[in-house]
């Protein structure tokens, strides 16, 4: 569909040499122009389709890309969108500039490229994995009408842990039995022991009970909001380090967990919690399902259910390892 704009007639920058260079592109270099609104950069969907290969297929409220591989969807004014069939969030909402779509700089480079693109991610041997799971003894977490979250999530670790050593991981535990660790001493123990990833476990609740589904989060880039509002906060922290490598494990662990569980997909989130923001290795923190809904609850207590939990985290996690793989 030509929106009758020659593109020669538009503002084409290179976006920027380095872009190439920090997205790893082996394919020939195509400009990408960039325009700027709300105190961001924004680039061309249109632009970022040719970069990929993809058809663009601009409607009047949502946009689509499309390969035989990948279906992305844009929804203009919305954070929300589609990736391959699972729900994300953009850190900023794409929207028209003139007829043109737009998708910021930042969910551009830093989420759905890293998503997309093996090249983009930087290259890893993952061997060892720290499981997280929540709260413990005094800090029960969610607590349902039959179970408490502290137990839940303790028992889908130790599933996940059997998972990942079958495969030939080495498994490090935040906590084994019902314990405590505070919130720095998780973080301080993934940072001395350095595993190469991080993956909290949880389970949620909402005042509605009819709310169900699972989430999985990564740390919000440096000057970006999370999900659940709109204050983008500068701060760089010790996880933005690894914004590309958060995104590609949030996504594949969100995108296994979904298609294991056959459970609600409520997406792909960008969150600041502390055990995100102050590990140096790549992680996620994941919302299994909630106990404020007795159907969720019944079968977040079920071994039949905690074991595709537990699998769909351990395929998310296998599939991430083959991406970074040298």
């Amino acid at each position: 569909m030509s929106l009758g704009i020659p593109i020669f007639n538009m503002k084409k920058i290179v976006l920027l040499t380095a872009f190439l260079l920090i997205a790893g592109a082996t394919v020939n270099a195509q400009y990408i122009r960039f325009t700027k609104a709300y105190n961001k950069k924004y680039v061309y969907l249109r632009d970022v389709a040719k970069y990929y290969g993809m058809s663009f297929v601009p409607r009047n409220k949502d946009c689509y890309l499309s390969s035989r591989y990948s279906l992305l969807r844009f929804k203009y004014q919305k954070r929300s969108g589609v990736i391959n069939g699972i729900k994300v969030n953009f850190m900023n909402a794409p929207f028209l500039k003139g007829n043109e779509p737009v998708v910021s700089e930042h969910d551009f480079l830093l989420f759905i490229d890293p998503i997309l693109r093996k090249a983009a991610l930087k290259k890893a041997r993952i061997r060892t994995i720290m499981i997280d799971p929540g709260h413990g003894k005094r800090d029960s977490g969610a607590v349902g009408a039959r179970f408490k979250e502290k137990n839940l999530v303790l028992q889908i670790s130790n599933r996940l842990k059997t998972l990942l050593q079958a495969k030939g991981f080495k498994v490090l535990m935040t906590r084994t039995t019902d314990t405590f660790p505070s919130l720095s001493q998780r973080t301080d123990l993934c940072n001395k022991l350095k595993p190469d990833l991080f993956l909290s476990i949880h389970c949620n609740a909402a005042g509605t009970k009819s709310v169900t589904g699972i989430e999985t989060f990564c740390l919000t880039p440096s000057g970006e909001a999370s999900s659940s509002t709109n204050k983008p906060e500068q701060k760089v922290q010790n996880g933005n380090r690894n914004d590309k490598e958060n995104a590609k494990l949030a996504y594949e662990v969100q995108k296994s967990l979904v298609s294991r569980t056959k459970g609600k997909d409520r997406g792909v989130k960008f969150a600041r919690f502390f055990v995100l923001k102050n590990i140096k290795c790549p992680g996620v923190l994941i919302e299994a399902g909630f106990l404020s809904n007795k159907t969720e609850e019944n079968l977040l207590g079920s071994s039949a259910y905690q074991q595709k939990i537990a699998q769909g985290i351990a395929d998310g996690i296998f599939r991430y390892a083959e991406a970074v793989i040298p």
